[in-house]
């Protein structure tokens, strides 16, 4: 799937080669890979140009003075942490009285420097 045909939850993984000749993980799709949106919406990642697989890890995002959130997942049923080359998922609701669910995820592939951008979901 072309970037500019890509729906407001598709993301593709792709490799790109920084100034410094570093090889980085990019995401293709709105926002960079930050993705923001109600709970139960189908989000999507592929793999693209120079990748074969990938994983993703996710944490709760914490406040800036505590330390480093516990693994979790906003995804309904939990995303596998193994290696994928696709992954189609739903984000998870918020519990009732929530107001939203905010995690950092990473973006995985071996060789390249990680993307670490963040999923905000609202009730």
């Amino acid at each position: 799937m072309a970037p500019n045909t890509l729906g407001n939850f598709d993301y593709v993984i792709e490799l790109v080669t920084d100034g410094a000749g570093k090889k980085r993980v990019n995401i293709a799709g709105k926002n960079g890979g930050t993705i923001r949106g109600k709970g139960g919406k189908k989000v999507s990642f592929s793999c693209g140009a120079g990748v074969t697989q990938f994983q993703i890890v996710c944490t709760e995002l914490n406040d800036n003075d505590d330390p480093a959130g516990p693994t979790a997942s906003p995804f309904d049923p939990p995303a596998s942490t193994s290696w994928v080359t696709s992954l189609d998922c739903t984000l998870a609701k918020p519990e009732k009285g929530a107001s939203q669910l905010i995690f950092k995820y990473s973006i995985i592939v071996a060789g390249a420097i990680t993307a670490d951008p963040a999923i905000i979901i609202d009730k």
